[in-house]
């Protein structure tokens, strides 16, 4: 979709037990696969729902994009299941966007990505603009979901500890690469990079008054980045290797994958 621009490289959905380049599809086949196959959680609600429509229309506009439907009663009674299924009243679909909380159109808005069934789901920020008692419904929301459908979750937020309550691997990200990998219990009992050191270590903790330290300076910009590995600008263990190349991802122990010189030069001796 424009301004989006893709400059090399592919990616591959299993669908049906093949592996398929998406950016070979025409546009009636990936229309075919959203909200199917792959479906989207944004980080604002408003950005799904239609402010001038009630809810249910956003339901039978994303039903009947891929199903073949005589009425509205094949496509309100579906709708009416999942949400019971999800623990959302009914009445809802009556709503304008605007008479609903934040957490409650974040919990449609999570119905709607989920009403297809799709096999992978992309949340970006899913929780960021709520307050901690309705975070915590959405996660249990999402799990619940997951466990149901028995689908994948790809979660994306800054919030470790949302990580920690429903993830079962993380990919730590810097400046657009994937820095250190592993399992979350893994990550959490024994972080290797640098900067997810800083990342867990900024965790509050209850009864823990300690003074937390931040990773020093700032986040480079993407049109500028520094040669060699982008974190090391802020990291009191680079090294003038760290300045000229970049370190390869590379495992350090069955499951956990690190991009740093700290641990990948031992691992090459």
């Amino acid at each position: 979709t424009p301004p989006l621009n893709v400059m090399e490289g592919k990616v591959y959905y299993k669908i049906d037990e093949e592996f398929i380049d998406i950016f070979s599809l025409g546009n009636k086949k990936m229309k075919e696969i959203r909200w199917e196959y792959i479906s989207y959680i944004p980080q604002g609600s408003m950005s799904v729902l239609n402010p001038v429509e009630k809810v249910k229309c956003s339901f039978e506009h994303f039903i009947k994009a891929h199903r073949k439907v005589k009425n509205k009663e094949e496509i309100i009674k579906p709708v009416e299941k999942h949400l019971t299924s999800l623990g959302l009243p009914i009445k809802v679909l009556e709503s304008y966007p605007h008479q609903l909380s934040g957490g409650m159109r974040q919990r449609i808005t999570v119905a709607l990505a989920t009403i297809m069934q799709p096999k992978i789901i992309v949340a970006d920020e899913p929780t960021t603009a709520l307050d901690v008692v309705m975070q915590r419904a959405v996660i249990q929301l999402l799990k619940d979901i997951q466990s149901r459908q028995k689908n994948t979750i790809i979660l994306v937020t800054h919030d470790m500890g949302i990580h920690a309550n429903i993830a079962n691997r993380i990919g730590i990200m810097y400046a657009g690469k994937i820095i250190e990998e592993a399992s979350t219990v893994e990550i959490f009992e024994n972080p290797m990079h640098p900067y997810t050191k800083y990342l867990i270590g900024s965790l509050p903790k209850i009864g823990d008054k300690s003074y937390k330290i931040s990773a020093p300076g700032s986040p480079p910009s993407l049109i500028n980045l520094p040669d060699g590995c982008r974190f090391y600008p802020r990291c009191e263990r680079a090294t003038e290797k760290c300045a000229e190349r970049m370190p390869r991802l590379i495992e350090i122990k069955p499951g956990h994958r690190v991009a740093c010189f700290l641990y990948s030069e031992a691992m090459e001796e």
